[in-house]
């Protein structure tokens, strides 16, 4: 009744998004999660009272449903310009789409554009801690091909340290900066601060890129326009030479060109590098950098793929090993930008390793979750019973969250709590029936 009392008004109060415009713009998800704590309720509240009633999808009020593919809000589409528009309208502010990547509908595909976890760079959560500023969430982490924060070049991380849970982008009580599941710090303290797996110097190219994606309207075709302009102007029309120096089939060129499908966004990236263009120059059709004579390109296709730097990536395994770092195979690929097969059949020994570690990591994390929600049924059900209000599955799940009893483990764990200390409540109250009645009989 609280929380409905605080959330009953047409709007919200209006709190700026951060970074607007810059390379360290806010996301829409971290935005939602301010709101909230500025209006000292929790996001699964502000999702259920106000914009669940407005975007009418019943989905979002129960379940994980949502939440599981809440990163859909940070990119474009039905759901990202719903959110946009229900949270305009709520805050009355005119800027919300800037948190998200609703100009580049036109530029990539929405497959391969975004994480389904959150991740998060403890150095920008410690800066932000430090220098007295508001904690909040970039929406450039959101993006699948960045694996490295844009401003300190670490390797962004995905786990809480402490409870080593992932976590969605959106959950029900988010709080920027912080595990949404045990509410540990994610800033870059004493404990976390020597397990930073770093990278080479900062690329200030990446940062050019990142600018340009969110700053930028992009016109339809205006893709294919481009790569049928170097096309001509590089590879004399070549689709062959062109594929050998790109690295991707024939035909998966021949569909960008033809504006029959979009690149990804890492295939986007890497073609703006090979060309060595800004993404802005690419898309102006600008002269590329590079010179090509026709020797030079046939090699470029005879050559086939890039040599990996195998030293560097076993060493980059045994530091995965010995920090017992809880990643997964398929995760290291992305980090290490190499194929999942390629470790597997190069280093299955640490291979194997890596992936014990995950899955021992995996049950860790269970055991956590199992036990933080058995405890929480135990409070649930003892406040209850306290109370003198039967501890029924609805007035549990008020308290500890709706669903959750909806596991047969915990269903179990819940009958077995109440059964057991209703039956303790009835001893104490035979026995001290007894003892009444022994000391009117005394007394008598």
């Amino acid at each position: 009744m609280v929380v409905r009392c605080k959330l009953e008004r047409s709007c919200l109060y209006s709190i700026e998004p951060i970074g607007i415009g810059s390379i360290n713009v806010e996301s829409i998800s971290s935005y939602i999660s301010r709101l909230s704590d500025a209006h000292c309720v929790t996001v699964g509240d502000i999702l259920t009272h106000l914009i669940a009633p407005k975007i009418d999808k019943k989905y979002i009020k129960g379940g994980n449903g949502f939440y599981k593919s809440s990163s859909a809000i940070n990119g474009y589409g039905n759901l990202a310009d719903n959110f946009i528009e229900v949270i305009e309208s709520l805050t009355k502010r005119r800027d919300i789409g800037k948190t998200t990547f609703i100009n580049c509908r036109e530029l990539v595909p929405f497959r391969g554009l975004l994480k389904n976890s959150r991740h998060w760079c403890p150095s920008c959560f410690q800066d932000d801690l430090e220098s007295k500023q508001i904690v909040y969430e970039r929406l450039s982490w959101t993006l699948q091909p960045f694996y490295k924060c844009i401003i300190h070049d670490s390797n962004l991380e995905s786990v809480c340290p402490f409870c080593r849970s992932s976590m969605y982008i959106l959950e029900r009580k988010s709080v920027p900066g912080y595990c949404s599941k045990c509410f540990y710090w994610l800033g870059k303290t004493m404990e976390n601060q020597n397990v930073t797996i770093r990278g080479g110097e900062a690329n200030d190219s990446m940062r050019t890129f990142f600018s340009t994606f969110i700053n930028l309207s992009f016109g339809n075709d205006c893709v294919s326009s481009s790569i049928s302009f170097y096309l001509e102007r590089n590879f004399e029309g070549s689709l062959s030479k062109a594929a050998g120096f790109f690295g991707y089939p024939k035909s998966t060129l021949w569909g960008w060109k033809e504006g029959t499908n979009l690149p990804p966004l890492n295939a986007l990236i890497n073609i703006t590098m090979k060309l060595q263009l800004s993404l802005t120059d690419f898309i102006n059709m600008e002269k590329s950098n590079i010179t090509l004579k026709n020797d030079c390109i046939d090699r470029i296709v005879s050559s086939g793929r890039v040599k990996k730097d195998h030293k560097k990536i076993q060493d980059f395994l045994k530091l995965i090993i010995a920090e017992k770092r809880p990643y997964s195979i398929s995760e290291i690929a992305n980090l290490m930008e190499c194929d999942r097969k390629l470790l597997t059949q190069m280093y299955p020994n640490e291979c194997q390793q890596i992936k014990i570690n995950y899955l021992d990591s995996l049950e860790v994390k269970k055991q956590y979750k199992n036990n933080a929600m058995k405890k929480s049924i135990d409070n649930a059900v003892y406040t209850l019973m306290k109370q003198g209000t039967y501890p029924s599955s609805r007035k549990v799940e008020e308290i500890i969250g709706k669903g959750k009893l909806h596991e047969k483990k915990y269903q179990d764990y819940w009958k077995e709590k109440k059964s057991s200390l209703k039956n303790n409540i009835n001893l104490k109250e035979e026995g001290r029936n007894n003892f009444e009645k022994g000391f009117n009989e005394t007394v008598s």
